[in-house]
């Protein structure tokens, strides 16, 4: 993924969706390992294993600095062959007939620099005592 990169070790890179690619929604990470792996099944165990610590950090740095009403997370798609996993919020306020938050059109919207700020505070969730 090529959005502001808020994690990083041997295993995995953490991003944030970048802001050209539709509605510039807070809240939307990318977790994807940095070998090539197409599918999940095609993971090591031990990517597996940084992949799930990421997802849960991610999940956790949302919920601190979004106050959203849920956190999801999804592997979906394969319109990218390489193995990533998306993790994202839904916002409280959001209709229920909202679905997906590209049909949201008046949901939170950020600029480039809110969006570097937030990642900023994101990035301080992962570490190994967070």
């Amino acid at each position: 993924m090529v959005g502001p990169v808020i994690y990083a070790d041997e295993s995995v890179v953490v991003t944030h969706r970048p802001l050209t690619e539709g509605v510039p929604m807070p809240g939307y990470l990318f977790v994807e390992t940095v070998r090539h792996a197409a599918t999940l099944a095609d993971l090591s165990d031990a990517e597996g294993a940084a992949v799930g610590w990421a997802v849960r950090r991610a999940a956790e740095a949302l919920r601190a600095e979004l106050s959203p009403e849920y956190v999801f997370s999804a592997i979906t798609g394969i319109s990218v062959a390489h193995f990533h996993q998306h993790v994202f919020v839904r916002f409280p306020g959001t209709p229920d007939d909202v679905r997906w938050f590209t049909t949201w059109s008046e949901g939170p919207c950020v600029d480039e620099a809110e969006l570097a700020a937030l990642c900023e505070r994101l990035a301080t969730h992962f570490t190994p005592d967070a």
